[in-house]
């Protein structure tokens, strides 16, 4: 089985249901199939060969679902790009994977203008509608045009027709897994600890066993339909994408989280089953009256991810929604994402914990000398189970630290209660989760160095009952000059993502040393 497969079983199951809302749009399954098929034989005829790289610079949308599946059904290996990156990480990140398709919508094509030069690896463009002006380094295709020709009258039939043999609906559980090849599928980047965005290496069988395992923890059906605000590019978007396609549930997109109360009022309009987002984004939405059991009869289940959410935080949740499944969660994007979750009738009872392993993962807890420690112990959380990635692309040696006889060491400390509940301690690298994103405190404090005032830069995370961990800079200035927190965050501003620029500026008259002469970290969390 396939991502492609994953498309297929929906569709074979649910045809005429609806795949995907946008606003007033809406595609059916049987659309969504035959729309990216489409796309993936035009995509076929520039000759390029099975595993080639196909980017994707959209927002969430329908556009994005046939992209990502068009991809797919191509043989080519799909690289979701976070559209909030500047132009210079776009262009790294395309270099670097070597990718010769970019699929985008055209309300992206100033930024893609910038990444034209002589290094620029796309050969092919697709966008979803005309524009004027062409100078781009390849030719381009419009998706209108593309999904305007004429298909055989029993395409639908032909595509969906073996499906049965490849994934029967009843081996839809972890413990009866479909066979799933180990090539690679999809390329997820991610910050790493040397500020260098790396590249996870995701197979197909990566990605359908952790949708499998995820699917029947939540026990999803086609009855359910979920709200995205989280986007698609991030590990956490892409679950909730193949998890619902799969079931053939429904993804109801809105893209207008600053506006908490479009939100829900398209959860309710919608009568959605399902809600996923990061901390952040519950600490927005408790402040709205409307954010209740009550306000949203239809709401079935909640799931959370993307860093640890304060226990205060869960109990407001729970509070607003005293009779509805809540799922604490934690993962990884080098785990396809998903490790661990709370099950919702232990939540009060284990409240702060990260639960217990999804189906067909395997968790350790392992000291220094990769020793498992007994319960109540502090070690690193040590995975291992068909969702563990290949590795990262071109980092071999980034990959040999967190990646050992197939087993992911993921830098995060923990310890295990009596009952075989993780509680997440700490992390050992200096990767700070901002609302839900990965962020590297070397990115920043590089970026902060350019600025002709500073001297000495160093970031630490902070507790944020918001974002879960907000970026905190500490700074010291050259001597004789002068500088505000707004003047560095400004400058920051200016080549980072937003959500990587500090929340707090400190300024020292100089940063406080550990004996060997590094900047010690520890000693600036507690200014």
């Amino acid at each position: 089985m396939k991502l492609a497969d994953i498309l297929r079983r929906g569709a074979a199951d649910s045809p005429d249901r609806i795949a995907v809302t946008h606003g007033e749009r809406s595609i059916t399954y049987r659309e969504l199939l035959q729309n990216s098929d489409r796309l993936a034989g035009y995509l076929r005829q520039s000759n390029m060969p099975p595993g080639e790289r196909a980017a994707i610079l959209c927002e969430n949308s329908i556009e994005y679902a046939i992209y990502f599946f068009a991809a797919a059904l191509a043989g080519y290996v799909a690289v979701p790009l976070d559209s909030s990156l500047k132009p210079a990480s776009l262009k790294f990140i395309l270099r670097d994977c070597g990718a010769k398709i970019l699929l985008s919508h055209v309300k992206y094509i100033k930024i893609i203008g910038q990444l034209q030069d002589d290094d620029c690896p796309i050969q092919r463009y697709i966008f979803d509608r005309p524009w004027k002006g062409n100078n781009l380094s390849g030719p381009s295709g419009i998706l209108t045009d593309i999904l305007n020709t004429e298909d055989d009258d029993n395409l639908f039939e032909k595509l969906v027709e073996d499906i049965d043999r490849i994934a029967p609906p009843d081996c839809m559980t972890h413990d009866r897994l479909p066979a799933c090849p180990d090539e690679l599928a999809a390329i997820f980047y991610t910050s790493g600890s040397t500020g260098k965005s790396k590249g996870v290496m995701l197979s197909h069988r990566n990605l359908v066993s952790n949708t499998v395992a995820t699917v029947e923890y939540l026990k999803l059906t086609p009855r359910d339909s979920i709200i995205c605000i989280l986007p698609f590019y991030y590990i956490y978007g892409n679950s909730l994408l193949l998890t619902h396609i799969l079931v053939g549930g429904r993804l109801v997109i809105d893209n207008r989280f600053a506006f908490p109360q479009a939100i829900l009022n398209t959860m309710k309009k919608e009568k959605v089953t399902g809600f996923s987002g990061v901390p952040s984004n519950f600490m927005i939405l408790l402040n709205n009256d409307n954010f209740t059991s009550d306000g949203l009869p239809g709401l079935r289940y909640l799931t959370q991810a993307g860093g640890a959410m304060a226990p205060m935080v869960i109990k407001k949740v729970m509070a607003a929604f005293p009779d509805r499944e809540i799922f604490i969660m934690y993962g990884q994007t080098e785990a396809s994402p998903r490790v661990s979750f709370l099950p919702p009738d232990r939540l009060e009872e284990k409240l702060g914990s990260a639960g217990i392993p999804v189906p067909g993962v395997m968790i350790s807890i392992r000291d220094e000398d990769d020793h498992e420690v007994p319960p109540g112990e502090v070690g690193e959380i040590v995975v291992f189970g068909d969702n563990i990635m290949l590795g990262y692309w071109n980092q071999p040696e980034e990959q040999s630290e967190v990646l050992k006889n197939r087993h992911l060491y993921t830098g995060d400390l923990a310890r295990r209660d009596e009952d075989g509940f993780i509680y997440i301690v700490a992390r050992k690298k200096e990767i700070l989760k901002v609302g839900g994103n990965r962020v590297s405190a070397r990115e920043i404090e590089e970026t902060i160095l350019k600025h002709e005032k500073v001297q000495e830069a160093a970031v630490v995370g902070t507790a944020d009952d918001i974002l879960g961990e907000a970026i905190r800079a500490v700074i010291a200035l050259k001597d004789g000059v002068q500088c505000d927190p707004d003047e560095i965050r400004n400058h920051c501003r200016t080549l980072l993502a937003t959500h990587k620029v500090p929340q707090y500026v400190i300024f020292l008259d100089s940063l406080p040393k550990t004996q060997a002469g590094k900047i010690n970290k520890q000693a600036l969390k507690s200014i």
